[in-house]
């Protein structure tokens, strides 16, 4: 598997948990399906940003790493929504219209990382090289996943 199929999966994952938080009636369930989600966004974050996005900026022009750096813009925007959500009560309807700008702001990022960048980085990152960025990316998110357990 490469480094984009990679990402995709994880993007599934991701938008099969908001689109489960969305449609709950129970805040309970509400809560610990976003828990579970938020881990997912913030392991993928971290290893995206230490493997994919660092292969981007060691090999990409100018161009590429304006979109890396608008991509990374993009998850502290999502991490900020995150903690928003962490203090409030998934029972509240301001919660659920919070939670709708952070799915937005996911979705958004997802098309442009998907679209624009995945195109430009097949550009610069070779198909081995892309093989190994997802090994490279599973592995650290493991070792991530470990630390935080």
């Amino acid at each position: 598997m490469d480094i984009y199929n990679y990402i995709k999966k994880d993007h599934e994952t991701v938008s099969k948990l908001m689109e489960q938080i969305a449609s709950s009636k129970d805040p309970k369930q509400r809560a610990q399906l976003f828990t579970t989600m938020c881990e997912e966004l913030m392991i993928h974050a971290k290893s995206e940003e230490q493997t994919f996005y660092q292969a981007l900026e060691e090999r990409g022009g100018k161009q590429l790493q304006e979109k890396e750096e608008h991509a990374e813009e993009e998850h502290d925007e999502i991490e900020s929504y995150i903690q928003q959500l962490n203090t409030m009560d998934p029972a509240e309807a301001k919660w659920l219209v919070t939670f709708g700008s952070l799915k937005k702001a996911v979705e958004h990022h997802v098309h442009e990382e998907e679209g624009e960048i995945f195109e430009k980085a097949k550009k610069v990152i070779s198909d081995t090289q892309a093989e190994r960025l997802a090994d490279q990316m599973d592995q650290l998110k493991h070792e991530i996943s470990s630390e935080a357990a």
